[in-house]
């Protein structure tokens, strides 16, 4: 018998463990509430809709400790990633590799959620094109929430969107 059959060999004397369907769990007769549920693949347009909708998303690259993710707020500006930053290792980090961008939402109550990942690039934004960059930044502008002078602005522009929803079937 496997770790695993061993580990859920006594479902059946755990309270509140009740025979719920004729599926049999791991052979014991018992079964896991398992949904009807499948990932579904969103469209572009769908992930950078999704992203339009939230404010705070994971900003991932690699710096002289490896991978690193940090949540940051930020704003669509087309199909541009908005953040806002101090000097420091992240943008170090961003100057001399590929960035990663991730944004979800999960509804834990209810078991559903999404999730968008944006592969790219990102560039710093000099002071003279800031007016420009601002009037495509649609919502609010980002407004860092740790204290400091984040006087860097960043945009990190696409390579690939991929997302995905957890849908009922």
């Amino acid at each position: 018998m496997g770790w695993a059959c061993r580990r859920h060999k006594d479902l059946r004397d755990m309270p509140g463990v009740t025979r719920l369907s004729q599926r049999p769990f791991l052979r014991s007769g018992y079964t896991s509430p398992v949904p009807r549920r499948s990932l579904e693949e969103l469209s572009s347009d769908e992930c950078f809709a999704l992203l339009g909708q939230e404010t705070v998303g994971r900003l991932v690259y690699v710096d002289d400790l490896g991978p690193a993710a940090v949540p940051v707020n930020y704003a669509l500006a087309g199909q541009g990633i908005v953040f806002r930053s101090e000097e420091g290792s992240k943008i170090s980090a961003l100057r001399e590799h590929d960035v990663a961008f991730e944004v979800d939402r999960i509804d834990e109550a209810s078991h559903s959620g999404w999730s968008v990942l944006v592969r790219g690039t990102s560039e710093e934004v000099e002071f003279e094109h800031l007016h420009e960059l601002l009037s495509r930044v649609t919502g609010y502008v980002p407004l860092p929430w740790k204290k400091g002078i984040h006087k860097i602005w960043v945009v990190i522009t696409a390579k690939t969107v991929t997302g995905r929803r957890l849908a009922d079937f």
